[in-house]
């Protein structure tokens, strides 16, 4: 366990357009990707939660799941969600369609963290804001921009003290469609 006083949050929301089936529930080598981003959080941190629209489609599942937040829409409705939830000062946050989220990625993020209000991976177009630690000191920063209507991660970042962690190429994809899992031969 990397972390015993952290809760790790997985976004289970979003609606799969581009995969036009719901992505979390595709088999990849006799597990779904839901059940692989939970299995790898479960391994690093004390407590693992489902964020989402509406639980009933997990409802066979045995995972607890936090409702997004009214205050925004989206991810960010998510984000702000688990930061509502969490009872530590921290927690860790995750999409559940990053096929290659393993316990050294996850690791290399919370190690390097240091209380910024996010800490996240660097991809080609910026910071990842759904892959790193938040700090609950960030809701503040996210219910401003759910009140100005800017619901894009992106641009919350902007405004929050944050960082970012480079990894080699290839050390995590995610998966949005059917071009995605066909990549590096992900078996689907």
């Amino acid at each position: 366990m990397i972390r015993s006083d952290f809760t790790a949050y997985v976004l289970a929301g979003g609606s799969s357009h581009r995969m036009k089936v719901d992505k979390l529930f595709i088999q990849i080598d006799g597990q779904s990707l839901l059940e692989r981003t939970v299995a790898t959080c479960e391994a690093c941190f004390r407590q693992v939660k489902l964020v989402a629209g509406a639980s009933a489609k997990f409802s066979s599942l045995d995972y607890a799941v936090v409702l997004d937040s009214p205050r925004a829409r989206g991810p960010m409705a998510g984000v702000i969600a688990a930061l509502e939830d969490c009872d530590t000062d921290s927690c860790f946050l995750t999409a559940a369609d990053l096929f290659d989220l393993s316990t050294e990625v996850i690791a290399s993020v919370v190690t390097q963290y240091r209380g910024q209000q996010y800490l996240g991976l660097i991809e080609p177009s910026g910071v990842q804001p759904l892959c790193g630690v938040y700090h609950k000191s960030s809701l503040e920063v996210l219910y401003r921009c759910g009140q100005d209507g800017e619901f894009r991660m992106a641009e919350a970042l902007n405004a929050l003290d944050h960082g970012g962690i480079t990894l080699p190429a290839g050390q995590w994809r995610n998966i949005n469609s059917p071009e995605d899992l066909a990549f590096g031969g992900v078996n689907g």
